[in-house]
């Protein structure tokens, strides 16, 4: 099965490619205020609109590592749709999905931790949204 790598933080991670709707670059993305710092603003692409997440603030990383115009995944799965900036990408990747199992995968010198749509909505979904008191 093909899936779609990428860094953010220190770890690699893999989307199965069913789920990418394209990776653009020279959008524009415009900020929201009062969400999560993980949350980079919105972009409207193509008709639709996109919440832009930074995966590696989303993981806890403290720092974005992108400079300038970020390279971006858009995902489209069930009805919801996020785009994903992260460290880097790598790009296509097969793995042997014929047990189903969710355990990391060796892609040469790394592990990829396959991850699915849904578990970053999650992720995202759970944080506290409006005024952050320090």
């Amino acid at each position: 099965m093909e899936w779609f790598a990428f860094k953010a933080g220190d770890e690699y991670l893999g989307i199965e490619v069913q789920y990418i709707h394209r990776v653009v670059d020279e959008v524009k993305v415009t900020p929201v205020p009062l969400v999560p710092c993980c949350h980079m603003g919105l972009m409207y692409y193509r008709g639709e609109v996109f919440d832009v997440i930074h995966v590696g603030s989303l993981l806890g990383q403290s720092e974005r590592v992108y400079n300038g115009n970020p390279r971006i995944i858009l995902l489209k799965w069930s009805h919801k749709k996020l785009a994903l900036v992260p460290d880097l990408m790598v790009g296509l990747i097969w793995i042997d999905d014929s047990k189903r199992e969710q355990t990391p995968h060796a892609q040469g010198e790394h592990i990829v931790r396959r991850i699915t749509p849904d578990e970053i909505w999650s992720k995202v979904s759970e944080l506290p949204y409006g005024p952050h008191k320090v």
